[in-house]
This record gives C-alpha cells, structure tokens and sequence, in this order.
C-alpha cells in the first residue's frame, strides 16, 4: 500500500528529531531529478560547499538526507533519467519519418535522446506520447545536422502530423474522413449545391516542401537521408481517416492545395471560384470531387449531409490525365491515433 499522506500533512522524521512536510519532500526531490547542479550537489560531496541553488532551509535539510544515501540516490536518479531516455525513443515510432532520419545520420542514437531529454529539463511526460514526439521533432530540427532542406521539409511533415494527432486528441470530430467519404460517395445526384458552404475536415491538414519527398514517404521506415532528392515544391495532405486509423498522405496539385487552404473557413461554390482566381466552376468541383472522395473536405453545415460524387460529376467537365486535382495517394506507415 502506498503512502496515506496528503498534500500539506507532515510526517515525523525520526532521524532528524522533526516534522517534515511530505509535499516538500515530493517537491524537493522532483527539483533533484530534474536539475542537474541539485543532482550533482546531494551525490558528490565536493560540491556541497557551494550554495544549494536556492533551495531553503527545510529544502537543504532534505537534500541533506539523501546525500546521505549517495549509491541509492543517484541510482534512483538515473534510472529516472535512463526511462525518459527510453520514452523519448520510444515516442519516435509516431514519426517514422523522423526516426529513419535519425537513425540514418550516423550520429549515436540514444546520446541524442539524452541530450533531447536534458535540454527538456528531464520533464516526464507520461504517457503524452505525443507530446514528447513534437518536442523530440522540434530539437532535431533545430540541430546542424539535419540542417539541410529536405531533412527540413521532413522535419516539418512530421511536425504538422503530430499537431494534427494532438489537436485531434484534444477534440475528435463528430464524423471522420472514411465516414465522411461514404456519404459523399451515397448522396443523391439531384443535390443542390449552390447552397452548401464547404469547409476543410478538422482530421486533415496540408503542409507544402521544397524537395519531392515521394521516394521517402513512400517507404519510411528504411530511406536513404543522404538521398538526392528532386528540388520541386510539393504539397501534402496528412489526414487521419478513422479515430483508430494511422496517419495517410495524399499529394496535391497546386490548385487542389489553393482549394484546401481556403477552406479553412467555409466557403460556397461561388466563393470558391471568387477566392481561386476566378476558376471556372467546373474545374473547381473536380477539386472538391477528389477532396471530398477522400472525406477531407465536408459541409460547413452538420445538417447538410456532404454533395454526393454523382452530383459533382454530373456538373464538371471531362479533365486531361495531367489536370487531375490529385497527383497521387501515397499511403505511410504512421502511427495509430491516441490522445496527447
């Protein structure tokens, strides 16, 4: 059983002949775990002559209690330490992408990992795995080693997916894209859709790269990151199709892009074409065909069910192979959906 003290209850300290507040002793020792000068200050007795960083005095006479136990206090210390290394490590699985990238560098792995979770202030994150991942993304990012444009661009890719899973995490959407995609593909032709607002699926997102990622996303779990790799603008929808489902890519076309940036806000038909340079009406809804296909763009309305496939088709023009609005759908090994 553990121990039956609340916060701000005061166990006796038979040792030091005194009541000790158990919620300072939690505290203090958390500070040792994480501060590196308090660690090395209650396991190495030559720095004790210096000031304790701080602490007070009923703070200090804590760390002198587990100064006096060296040996298991800095065990129990690095095996703190050692877990965080562990989860941080653990918590790349979510972006593979970043993963391979890391463990193609020719760099030391887990000193990475160590250095990553000291530069955090060895925060425990429990089982925020998520959380974890976009810091871990975001110091690799900001290494000299991955530096280079399309070690950038995956950088960001996987930044975006995993705000993506938090956000997602944080509030689910009533509807998901699979769900949502089965009731574009039933709906009746005779739909009217003069009057829909459509509007981007909160379970997508879109971020653009300055290098043709395809060969790399296509196969995540065992790229080269020394690759050469075509300098061509690209952009990339992440979306999450099902609440249990992993993370899927499709590439877009610059205007499909356009189209899915401006409805972050919802948006009619007339609006659409406004917004997009006065594309023609058919054109924009062979976007809104291959987007809303995918269930990543619905009705601005929960009381409108999204235009069905035939009514669009009905309405667009026949379009040239090379004018499809989606380029390709590349699908990649991501990571199942949890909240952060």
């Amino acid at each position: 059983m553990g121990s039956r003290l609340r916060a701000g209850e005061q166990t006796y300290d038979a040792q030091r002949g005194c009541l000790v507040d158990a919620r300072l002793v939690w505290d203090t020792w958390r500070r040792v775990l994480r501060d590196d000068r308090l660690a090395n200050w209650v396991v190495n007795p030559n720095s004790r002559t210096e000031d304790a960083h701080g602490c007070t005095a009923d703070e200090l006479a804590i760390l002198v209690d587990y100064a006096g136990t060296p040996a298991p206090t800095e065990s129990n210390i690095g095996m703190y330490r050692r877990g965080l290394v562990r989860n941080a490590l653990g918590a790349l699985d979510l972006v593979p992408l970043t993963r391979r990238l890391l463990h193609g560098s020719g760099l030391d792995v887990e000193a990475v990992a160590s250095e990553f979770v000291q530069s955090g202030g060895y925060a425990d994150n429990g089982p925020y795995f998520w959380r974890t991942a976009a810091c871990f993304v975001a110091f690799l990012a900001a290494r000299a080693e991955f530096v280079s444009r399309p070690h950038q661009d995956v950088l960001a890719i996987d930044a975006a997916g995993v705000a993506l899973a938090r956000r997602l995490g944080e509030a689910a959407p009533l509807i998901w894209p699979n769900t949502a995609a089965e009731a574009f593909s039933a709906e009746s032709p005779s739909r009217s859709l003069q009057s829909i607002r459509f509007v981007a699926h909160p379970a997508a997102t879109m971020i653009s790269s300055s290098y043709d990622l395809t060969p790399w996303i296509e196969n995540p779990f065992d790229f080269d990151p020394g690759q050469d790799l075509e300098a061509s603008p690209r952009h990339w929808l992440i979306y999450v199709p099902a609440a249990e489902s992993v993370h899927e890519y499709a590439e877009l076309s610059q205007r499909a892009a356009c189209l899915f940036d401006v409805l972050r806000v919802p948006k009619s038909l007339v609006e659409l074409s406004t917004v997009l340079n006065d594309v023609p009406q058919a054109d924009v809804l062979a976007l809104i065909d291959s987007l809303a296909g995918l269930g990543v763009i619905v009705s601005g309305s929960d009381a409108q069910p999204t235009p069905s496939r035939s009514a669009i088709a009905s309405r667009k023009e026949t379009h040239a192979a090379d004018e499809l609005p989606l380029a390709s759908h590349l699908i990649c090994g991501g990571a199942p959906h949890e909240a952060a």
